[in-house]
């Protein structure tokens, strides 16, 4: 946003420089990103009366012009602009002016003429890039006068970089009302009020009073909407960079950039009946102002009279109903419409506007009088006619509901880390215009004004405190915590040790964001709860994930388009299956694609498979120190017959597989492999113990047992492990086996057992009666028969 210092000046003028008016802004939290002055400096131009002007005797092209600057003697001076004409006041640079460009005048001969200065356009004053003509000064301008005064010069303009929860500075008077509570200076009342001498009645209602909970029409009859917007206006509007219109547009333009309200003014004869603001309907053509046709969509606010939409609420009015020249009947319109529904409203029709700008961030909800009753003065002082009464269609219960606030100067030392005065803070909060109530317990309550969206818990109130104490001033003291030393259960396996686990195992840690496509969601998990955004950052962006592989595959596949093949992220963030703190569940996931070992002369290259990812899990689960299994299912996301879904008993825990060959297709994706488990599953372990190591033999039995084909190797390691046989350490599947010799339906699986004792060497007796054991244990669980 652009603002010049001398309008801001009018409003409220601290003895300080605008320089110093700037970084005091920049420290108050409102960015200036640069300030300027309205053109670069230059030295002898004055004001100048062409008394004559007639044609260069040698050039058919260039005048010759006889001009006043107040010497004793008029100027000869040669010019060559179209617009250069008796009677006329310009700019003239004398001998020994210096212009921007460095440019000093001298006298000279122009096709054997003496030419004794020069007529300036604004691209010579450095004031524009216009090359059409001199620049016509006011016929009042004084003959001999510097230009600089005359065209108010030296004014600066400052450019601010507004946050978004600053929608209340997107103004004069809210840049003002910052420049007062920094410098302890009082605000300037509103008071507008204009003569209403006109009897048009006007009816105006409103049929979605949850967005728009106020609105405001008034008829001014008998304009002359082909008066010329006064100069002062003008000049106000081209240094915010406002394009300047018809009178009528151009003041509703000046209160939206004074006030921070923005408005919109429709030509009474081209509304057909009364205005109703509400939704619109499906595929609503509309035609607006820039000339773009749109189809409406249901969920757009629009302003229609009884025929058809007229406007889009709060972003840009119609073609169809718009002032220009010959209007002499327009009706005003000022609102207030909740952020909410403005919000993206313009993005989605490709468009942006001053008006969107403002309301999206929110706008004062109780200055739409003062900005009609603003801009009606305007109307009526310079474009004449009569104004009628105001149409009010207002709904208390909809407008933004204010609650007061509790704070307490304990709870502000302690946030801040110091103690401000109690006669400052009561100070502060005058000059922000809190309304306060002073405690007996060193407490106030609060409650912020309208204009202030951003105040709304205690924290915004510390955070308003802070900045006008300055950040630079905050004393720099020594970190103290209160430590609460407690116990902490060392059965816990901490983030840390599941990140430095699958680190250690080459992966690398990304985070990407929780918002994702809907094309996303529905190839990932499509079952899931889809939690949409109502103001989304972009289309790619509209809804919360309910799984980590989305942003997982994103990374991957953007690191594979680059050349980096070999992938392995892990990410630890949370999921979404509603909007509730239940809904919110913190996962691990992991992908996996590309060869398992970099290029290497001494093996040859490898890709990964599903056994690699399901090593890496494992390695995950074995921390927690806990039964877990891997089951056959199917999963949207998975490739079918290589998805597993992790279970801990009989409760699922989460899920590991390859990227599904349609979703590779899709997103133009190589074999990928991905795992995905909820944390809290496999974060509660055993207490560690320690045990020394046997110094007696290992002995090692091999069996091999005849199953059924669906049985899984793992279901029947589970089981040999749920004896707990005293002595047993390990068993290992070494080989699968189908064909020949096997009956149909069934398999040979091979499994070694490994038995190792602490306190003596196990005989061949003792080990085959564990062994044997073990096989009857296998014969009535599973009916398997050894081979």
């Amino acid at each position: 946003m652009n603002i010049s210092t001398r309008w801001l000046r009018e409003w409220v003028s601290p003895d300080v420089s605008d320089i110093e008016l700037s970084e005091k802004l920049t420290m108050a939290g409102l960015e200036v990103d640069q300030i300027a002055p309205v053109a670069p400096p230059f030295d002898g131009l004055v004001v100048g009366h062409v008394v004559s002007c007639g044609k260069h005797p040698n050039a058919d092209k260039l005048s010759l012009c006889e001009v006043d600057v107040g010497a004793d003697e008029n100027l000869q001076i040669i010019c060559g602009a179209p617009n250069v004409r008796k009677d006329l006041k310009v700019a003239v640079a004398t001998v020994g002016s210096v212009l921007p460009s460095k440019l000093k005048i001298k006298r000279a001969k122009l096709r054997g003429v003496e030419s004794n200065g020069m007529l300036c356009s604004e691209s010579e004053m450095g004031m524009s890039d216009s090359h059409d003509g001199i620049i016509e000064l006011d016929s009042e301008s004084q003959i001999g006068e510097n230009v600089r005064s005359v065209l108010d010069l030296d004014d600066q303009i400052i450019e601010l970089d507004i946050t978004p929860n600053r929608g209340d500075c997107f103004s004069v008077l809210g840049v003002a009302r910052e420049v007062c509570v920094n410098y302890d200076l009082s605000m300037p009342a509103l008071n507008y009020k204009a003569s209403q001498k006109g009897n048009i009645s006007f009816t105006s209602t409103v049929s979605n009073p949850k967005e728009c909970p106020r609105y405001l029409t008034r008829v001014i009859s008998g304009v002359d909407n082909t008066a010329q917007t006064p100069k002062w206006m003008a000049q106000k509007l081209l240094r915010a960079s406002q394009q300047l219109h018809s009178p009528i547009v151009d003041i509703t333009n000046y209160v939206l950039l004074e006030l921070g309200q923005p408005m919109h003014a429709f030509d009474l004869s081209k509304i057909n009946g009364d205005i109703n603001v509400r939704s619109a309907k499906k595929n609503e053509p509309l035609e607006l102002l820039n000339g773009q046709s749109v189809e409406l969509t249901e969920d757009t606010l629009v302003i229609a009279d009884e025929k058809s939409a007229i406007a889009i609420a709060g972003v840009i009015g119609g073609m169809g109903s718009s002032t220009l020249e010959d209007s002499t009947e327009i009706l005003l319109e000022s609102a207030f419409f909740e952020p909410v529904a403005i919000s993206g409203v313009a993005r989605s029709y490709g468009l942006h506007t001053e008006a969107s700008l403002r309301f999206e961030r929110g706008v004062d909800f109780n200055i739409t009088s003062q900005a009609m009753e603003r801009a009606t003065e305007l109307v009526l002082e310079i474009c004449g006619g009569q104004a009628s009464k105001i149409n009010e269609c207002a709904h208390s219960d909809s407008l933004p509901q204010i609650e007061p606030i509790e704070i307490s100067k304990e709870k502000i030392s302690k946030v801040l880390g110091f103690e401000l005065e109690t006669s400052w803070i009561e100070s502060k909060f005058q000059f922000l215009e809190l309304d306060f109530k002073t405690n007996k317990d060193d407490s106030w309550t609060i409650t912020p004004p309208s204009f202030r969206f951003d105040i709304r818990i205690p924290a915004d109130i510390i955070e308003e405190l802070a900045r006008l104490y300055g950040y630079d001033k905050i004393p720099v003291k020594r970190l103290s915590i209160e430590a609460n030393i407690s116990n902490a259960s060392q059965a816990q396996v901490s983030t840390h040790v599941l990140s430095s686990s699958l680190v250690n195992r080459g992966y690398q840690e990304v985070i990407t964001y929780s918002f994702i496509s809907n094309e996303m969601h529905d190839l990932v998990d499509p079952k899931a709860k889809k939690i949409l955004l109502q103001n989304p950052i972009s289309d790619d962006m509209a809804v919360m994930r309910s799984s980590l592989w989305s942003g997982l595959i994103q990374s991957a596949k953007s690191n594979i388009r680059r050349g980096h093949l070999n992938s392995r992220f892990f990410e630890l963030g949370l999921c979404f299956s509603g909007i509730s703190v239940e809904d919110q569940v913190q996962k691990i996931a992991g992908i996996i694609s590309g060869n398992r070992y970099n290029s290497q002369w001494g093996s040859s290259e490898r890709e990964v498979d599903f056994f690699d990812i399901k090593s890496d899990v494992e390695a995950l689960l074995a921390l927690s120190k806990k039964d877990y299994s891997f089951e056959a299912a199917e999963h949207p996301a998975l490739q079918m017959g290589q998805s597993a879904k992790i279970m801990n008993g009989k409760k699922q825990i989460g899920w590991v597989g390859a990227l599904s060959p349609k979703l590779q297709k899709k997103l133009s994706m190589p074999t990928a492999f991905l795992f995905e488990l909820i944390q809290s599953e496999i974060e509660q372990g055993e207490n560690p113990s320690y045990a020394s190591f046997s110094s007696f033999q290992a002995s090692q039995r091999d069996i091999a047992i005849v199953v059924s084909k669906e049985l899984s190797a793992d279901e029947i390691i589970g089981s040999i492990k749920s004896l707990k046989q005293a002595d047993l350490v390990d068993v290992n599947l070494f080989d699968v086996y189908e064909g020949e010799h096997i009956e149909q339906g069934s398999k040979s699986v091979a499994l070694n057992l490994t038995y190792q004792s602490t306190e003596v060497t196990l005989t061949d007796e003792q080990l085959a009666e564990k062994v044997s054991k073990i096989v009857a244990h296998l014969e009535t669980n599973f009916s398997a028969k050894l081979r």
